[in-house]
């Protein structure tokens, strides 16, 4: 609409200008180097019109003709870039098919038609590291450290490159340097974390956890989780020491990082007991049951309780107080009953624990049962064998390795794991005679189905069927 308006009035300027010279013809005589000119004014501003038109096209035609070589520059650079750019993506191509000698005749191509040497060097360290060749690859990612722009990707080659000759020192130097770089960049991250754990930098890496929550790596509950079991292997090494005091307050500290964990709460408990300090124990086990039982846990709780057997009962009766239904309350106070001698509780919390999960020592303590209640020692024998094909007993083992540890700690004796040791039942194929709380028949037959249990759940090869049971913590 705008444009239109300005058409309008340039065209009714023109017309009236037009219309102007029109009626007012007039004359100019103009006398220059001895020439005379007579004309028209109309004629005249024709003339002028004219010599400003050549001279603009004249200005045109410099302009072009001044700017030609960068054109013509361009033009050249942009074909050198499609060339270099076709020459790496084939490169990369023929690194992917594993193809050494391909991708490094590619790369030669990528150094000729490109100015930028990273991507160069990049592609010839990965082409070198493919062939075997680590120290040209470490040479190339040397060199890619001196500029600013390539300087990270090369500290993630190299930081590839130290954990593959495991060399976990310049590792960490290299993870740190890459760090500081890109602190929130996932895979720096979580290799930068587990070098720490490795060099028991217990501080470094829960300050590294901040940054882990801001790149949103970890969700929370894993977050708190890693944050306790920091703080619970510096309260492994002040107990080490001797600063039990100190390794109270952390082993706290890790509990209210992160409640369902049983690992801290066993330590503090024996910690606490360590010092005497038995009702400050019985507390941090009673907390923790409220959140999650632990067959470990009740057993430090039971034996550890004064008094006869029936204020050991009314005391267990308060530890599993909200927690009457789990199989480990029902299992503790069937032991606690058989202690005591109170053969119809120790019964009925033992039927109720083994038709969720029947293990080992379910079996076991129906047969202390049968052997005490009713001295029938061929009846306990045959508990004792189905125990023998149940699942086995839950224990303090590593999931990494699957080592049977004896206890918790935060690193695994065996393969050095962080964090890995949970109380947990270790796989196991085996057959499963059916049960029938404590009174199934255990002679072979040979139509009886196959049934397997793998860690808590049964597979019924007749039924075909799934039954899945919650494992004990």
């Amino acid at each position: 609409m705008i444009r239109l308006v300005i058409f309008v009035l340039i065209t009714a300027a023109l017309v009236t200008g037009a219309v102007w010279f029109a009626n007012n013809p007039g004359t100019m005589t103009v006398i220059w180097l001895g020439y005379r000119f007579d004309g028209s004014i109309g004629m005249v501003v024709l003339a002028i019109l004219a010599m400003v038109m050549v001279l603009v096209v004249l200005w045109r035609i410099w302009f072009v003709i001044s700017r030609s070589p960068g054109w013509v520059g361009r033009m050249l650079g942009s074909r050198r870039r499609k060339k270099g750019q076709q020459a790496l993506t084939m490169g990369l191509l023929e690194l992917a098919s594993g193809d050494v000698r391909q991708a490094l005749k590619h790369t030669r191509a990528v150094d000729k038609y490109l100015e930028d040497d990273t991507l160069t060097r990049l592609l010839t360290a990965q082409a070198a590291e493919l062939e075997g060749n680590d120290k040209a690859a470490h040479h190339q990612f040397e060199e890619m450290l001196k500029s600013p722009d390539s300087a990270f990707f090369g500290l993630r080659g190299l930081l590839q490159l130290s954990l593959k000759a495991d060399d976990r020192t310049a590792a960490l130097d290299y993870a740190e340097r890459a760090h500081r770089l890109r602190p929130r960049n996932p895979s720096v991250l979580v290799t930068y974390f587990d070098l720490l754990l490795g060099a028991k930098r217990w501080d470094r890496a829960l300050t590294l956890l901040v940054d882990a929550q801001k790149a949103e790596i970890f969700k929370e509950d894993e977050l708190s989780r890693r944050r306790a079991l920091l703080i619970t292997a510096k309260a492994e090494d002040a107990v080490r020491d001797g600063e039990n005091s100190e390794a109270v307050k952390l082993l706290r500290k890790a509990l209210n990082a992160h409640p369902d964990f049983s690992g801290a709460a066993i330590l503090l408990t024996e910690l606490y007991i360590k010092v005497n300090q038995p009702a400050k124990a019985r507390d941090i086990v009673t907390q923790s049951w409220h959140v999650s039982p632990n067959g470990a846990l009740g057993q430090l709780y039971l034996q550890n309780l004064d008094g006869d057997a029936l204020g050991k009962i009314k005391a267990v009766e308060k530890l599993i107080a909200g927690k009457t239904d789990h199989p480990e309350s029902q299992l503790l106070l069937a032991e606690a009953a058989i202690n005591a001698q109170l053969w119809g509780m120790a019964r009925s919390n033992l039927e109720k624990a083994i038709t969720k999960n029947a293990q080992a020592r379910h079996y076991r303590l129906l047969a202390d049962l049968e052997f005490a209640e009713k001295q029938d020692p061929a009846k306990a024998r045959e508990l004792l064998v189905k125990a023998s094909h149940a699942n086995p007993d839950p224990d303090w083992r590593c999931g990494a390795c699957g080592t049977e540890t004896g206890k918790w700690s935060v690193i695994c004796p065996s393969c050095h794991s962080f964090g890995a040791i949970d109380w947990r039942a270790p796989l196991r194929l085996h057959n499963h005679p059916h049960v029938d709380h404590g009174h199934a028949d255990t002679s072979n037959k040979p139509d009886a189905p196959l049934a397997v249990s793998i860690a808590g759940t049964t597979i019924d090869g007749d039924e075909k069927a799934i039954e899945e049971k919650p494992a004990n913590r």
